[in-house]
């Protein structure tokens, strides 16, 4: 028994060293990519409510966006990003209003933004993507979110205007807010503005807006609040605003709040709040390959100082001008968010309008092919007619094989080298044993 144990210790060493090669053979690891993850509200959030999405990113590259299409009805409100990493667009998808929602983030791994839930019970969904340099990834976790009736089963529809508490100037423009609730799907705000007063803007969509003479009528599709900008008359006096809602039944309801608005004497400061009024590219995310030069214009509805910023960083300004310009001869491979802000510094106003610039690097090199030269035939010579003799005997060649090599299994050579030398050990063993018993 003595004699068995150096074999049996040796045996173990040699697995124990087979199984450490295993173990340290190396392996190809699977490349990660940028993932988001979005996380909804547990419980149903009721009709009208605000709620926070949450968003987790991660194994992106130096900058990232995130689109995010909201459902029907659903409306932006905030986000724990700076205001200018995010850009809201609306618009029509089969006869529905749909909003969606970009973020623009570097060394960022989660944000939450927050929305308000429609007048409309249901299950609505959520979709978006990830943007990783020229890569789109969907956007996984949660999608679905329910809408329930607000506890209030039997409210009714309200609207209530907001006018300044102070007089305004004759020719002065001013903000009126409107706030509307419980109108159903969809609802209509129509105004009577005073005589002289003049419509300027508000922030619905310009398609949800119609003016005819001094009426005008707001498109509302889920939105909580809105507010519009009108120009005083050159007349002074105390004037009366008047308007109704309209729910989804076609059922009228008269505005509350705030009616009348006092004109006063004209004021030598230019109210009219600072607006981009049209830009190019008008897509909201433009492409280019690296080394390509791109041009970004705006025009502005008065004089003002623009500002252009590529990820927050002034690259060029331009005072007092109506129109800007800003171009980049040299684009580096990357995602980068310009900005152009223009600033009215008589009143303190501002607007400001994005592009997300996508920069991808040349994929591939024009090679030219080196042509082959086409060989030229050689002219045969004919042979002469003398006989050839035949002789006596011919031996057939022999034909000699190629031996085909046996492909080794990569990797694995240390695990047979191992093997070999616990079998070579063993085989001595085993033969000084039979010795020493003879």
């Amino acid at each position: 028994m003595k004699k068995i144990k150096p074999v049996l210790e040796l045996f173990g060493i040699s697995v124990l060293l087979f199984a450490v090669v295993l173990t340290v053979t190396p392996g190809i690891a699977d490349a990660s990519e940028a993932i988001a993850t979005r996380t909804l509200p547990d419980e149903p959030v009721q009709a009208g409510e605000s709620f926070h999405v949450a968003i987790e990113i991660s194994d992106y590259g130096e900058f990232g966006a995130v689109n995010e299409t909201l459902p029907e009805g659903f409306c932006y409100k905030t986000s724990t990003l700076d205001s200018g990493s995010v850009k809201v667009f609306g618009g029509m998808v089969n006869s529905a209003k749909i909003e969606t929602v970009m973020f623009v983030f570097s060394g960022v791994t989660s944000f939450t933004y927050t929305v308000t839930a429609p007048d409309t019970e249901g299950i609505y969904t959520f979709s978006g993507e990830l943007i990783d340099d020229d890569e789109k990834h969907e956007i996984k976790g949660d999608t679905k979110i329910e809408v329930e009736k607000a506890e209030e089963e039997d409210a009714e529809p309200t609207a209530k205007r907001t006018l300044p508490e102070e007089p305004v100037s004759v020719g002065e423009s001013f903000t009126i807010e409107i706030e509307a609730s419980h109108y159903g799907t969809i609802g209509h705000v129509v105004e009577t503005l005073p005589e002289e007063f003049v419509y300027e803007d508000s922030t619905l969509n310009q398609e949800s807006v119609e003016v005819e003479d001094d009426t005008v009528r707001f498109e509302l599709w889920g939105e909580p609040s809105f507010t519009y900008t009108v120009t005083a008359p050159e007349t002074e006096g105390v004037y009366t605003v008047t308007g109704i809602l309209i729910d989804d039944n076609e059922n009228e309801y008269d505005i509350e709040g705030d009616t009348e608005i006092v004109v006063g004497e004209k004021s030598d400061e230019v109210s009219l709040p600072a607006n981009i009024t049209a830009w190019n590219p008008i897509e909201a995310i433009v492409n280019n390959t690296e080394g390509e030069s791109r041009t970004f214009n705006i025009s502005i509805n008065q004089t003002t100082d623009i500002s252009w910023q590529i990820n927050g960083t002034e690259v060029q300004t331009n005072e007092s001008v109506t129109e800007a310009v800003y171009t980049n001869t040299s684009a580096v491979v990357g995602i980068w968010n310009v900005s152009a802000i223009a600033i009215n510094t008589t009143n303190g106003t501002s607007d400001m309008h994005s592009w997300i610039w996508q920069v991808t690097s040349i994929s591939a090199l024009n090679i030219t092919p080196t042509p082959t030269p086409t060989p030229t035939p050689a002219v045969t010579p004919i042979p002469s007619l003398a006989a050839t003799p035949t002789p006596a005997h011919r031996p057939s060649p022999g034909t000699t094989a190629t031996p085909t090599p046996v492909p080794s299994l990569p990797g694995f050579e240390a695990e047979f080298a191992f093997a070999a030398i616990f079998a070579a050990v063993l085989a001595h063993l085993i033969l000084q044993r039979k010795k020493e018993n003879s």
